[in-house]
């Protein structure tokens, strides 16, 4: 099966721990996004719900006639206290020793690691084993989400999933 993980474009707001604040997508946003999947057509598309990734998955449905379908599993990790917040307003120090070691230091309030890649393995998974139906698959998700699953296909443990660099609007193929 051919797998593509394409995280969102630029969201309104800047750079930020995010999370599931649901922002949409500015036009730089939109546009990094159709330029990474240009000429590229897929059999089933996946998405996260919040609206960075959803509203780009409905057009590409739309327009080249795919089915997809939102799962909230592939919601971004919620950051709890660090939702919204830029790593200036956070601190360099400390968003440095959560990328170090993020399961030791979780933001506060933030989800945990451990449930967060339970949550998102349980929906991709099920996907990856129904290549029966489909040849092709496009994940249209957050940058968490796709450092979950790259770790998950590279075999490496999650500690170290924020070494793993994924750009916004990137679109990155797989065989699985």
């Amino acid at each position: 099966m051919i797998l593509d993980l394409l995280r969102h474009g630029e969201p309104q707001g800047g750079r930020l721990y995010r999370g599931n604040q649901d922002d949409a997508l500015t036009e730089k946003g939109w546009q990094q996004m159709l330029d990474s999947t240009q000429n590229k057509t897929w059999d089933f598309i996946a998405t996260s719900p919040l609206i960075r990734c959803a509203d780009f998955a409905k057009h590409l449905s739309t327009t080249q006639h795919i089915p997809y379908q939102i799962f909230d599993d592939l919601e971004e990790l919620g950051f709890g206290d660090w939702q919204g917040r830029s790593t200036s307003e956070i601190g360099q120090v400390v968003v440095d020793q959560f990328k170090a070691d993020p399961i030791a230091n979780r933001p506060p309030n933030a989800e945990y690691l451990h449930d967060f890649e339970v949550r998102v393995l349980s929906v991709f998974e099920p996907i990856i084993q129904n290549e029966q139906q489909h040849k092709s698959v496009l994940i249209v998700a957050h940058a968490g989400v796709i450092r979950i699953i790259k770790s998950y296909l590279s075999q490496s443990t999650i500690k170290n999933m924020f070494t793993i660099e994924v750009i916004s609007g990137s679109c990155e193929r797989f065989e699985v």
